[in-house]
């Protein structure tokens, strides 16, 4: 939105300038673009895009959006969770969001696992835009962790209601 009304008074300024129109019409049509790519990129392409602290606080939206009470940990010293979910008969998830260009190995499960009791939790969970490697999945396994890869984030994005 900011690019459209940057491209209007642009082309605005422009033609009150007398500035040749070629000039303004081309500004607007260049902040008239910019806008629709921006509102084109998918949900998870804006997650790409996204520091970590980002990502934990859009994590929020989401599971809120899905019907959990959520509360955001500290962003340091957060004891291995990102995310403490609720469901509303009192089941507690501790969760580790990853925001991350590479596979996610097993220490976010190592960190997580350690957060489960640390918050009395009832299971950990990590959220991930990105795969994780397959020690991640050994080790998870038995320490009930659940992995969310790309694509179920995707899943779970599109039933909170975000498009793509």
């Amino acid at each position: 939105m900011i690019g459209l009304l940057i491209g209007i008074i642009g082309a605005i300024c422009l033609w009150w300038f007398e500035a040749p129109l070629w000039s303004s019409v081309l500004l607007l049509l260049l902040g008239i673009a910019w806008f629709i790519w921006k509102v084109r990129l998918s949900t998870i392409d804006r997650i790409d895009r996204m520091d970590g602290r980002e990502f934990e606080l859009f994590l929020e939206e989401v599971f809120t959006a899905l019907g959990y009470t959520v509360t955001v940990t500290p962003a340091s010293r957060d004891f291995g969770a990102d995310l403490l979910l609720e469901t509303p008969d009192g089941w507690t998830i501790a969760v580790q969001a990853k925001r991350y260009e590479k596979t996610v190995g097993l220490e976010a499960v190592q960190q997580i696992a350690a957060a489960v009791p640390y918050y009395q939790a009832h299971e950990g969970w990590v959220v991930t835009n990105s795969n994780f490697t397959d020690s991640a999945y050994e080790l998870a396994a038995p320490n009930q962790v659940r992995l969310i890869a790309r694509m179920e984030l995707e899943e779970l994005l599109k039933e909170a209601g975000y498009k793509r």
